[in-house]
């Protein structure tokens, strides 16, 4: 059974696309600029990329939060999944330390790249499997040893007569 939340969110979902209704139940809807609405069926860091690269410069998190209306914590996740998951992202970062030796990174967007079309790649043969052998002992030894020490009551003894 779905909660009446995500119920809501899919009623809403088809009004406009000036909001964003992400697929997972526990992240905030956010608003999406005006300059990037084109964009609106994709994730959000994508919508987020695409901003970024319009504004051709350097970009904080605090300008991702005024203009998505989101909280500057999420914003600065968004810039931390673009500068290190994202890969149809490219871009460059840099951080300006602040006086109690915080960083704040910015970002900047070179290039956003286009959503790959997925093939299906087959399935080639499996390799055969092989076993390996830990050590260098015969196995007519070890079954003899392993015989000796279940039928020994003095199987301790035994392995320090081995060594």
């Amino acid at each position: 059974m779905c909660s009446d939340n995500t119920q809501k969110k899919k009623l809403y979902a088809a009004g406009g696309k000036d909001i964003h209704y992400p697929a997972q139940t526990n992240h905030d809807t956010c608003f999406i600029p005006e300059s990037v609405r084109q964009y609106a069926g994709a994730p959000l860091y994508i919508i987020v990329a695409h901003w970024c690269l319009q504004q051709q410069g350097w970009v904080q998190r605090g300008q991702i939060s005024e203009a998505f209306h989101i909280t500057a914590r999420r914003a600065s996740y968004l810039i931390s999944y673009l500068r290190n998951k994202a890969s149809r992202v490219v871009c460059v970062c840099r951080y300006q330390t602040l006086f109690n030796k915080a960083r704040r990174y910015e970002i900047y967007i070179i290039r956003i790249l286009e959503n790959p079309v997925p093939t299906r790649q087959e399935r080639g043969a499996a390799p055969p499997l092989t076993k390996y052998r830990v050590g260098n002992g015969d196995k007519t030894q070890a079954n003899e040893l392993w015989n000796r020490l279940c039928s020994n009551r003095h199987a301790g003894k035994i392995l320090k007569k081995e060594d």
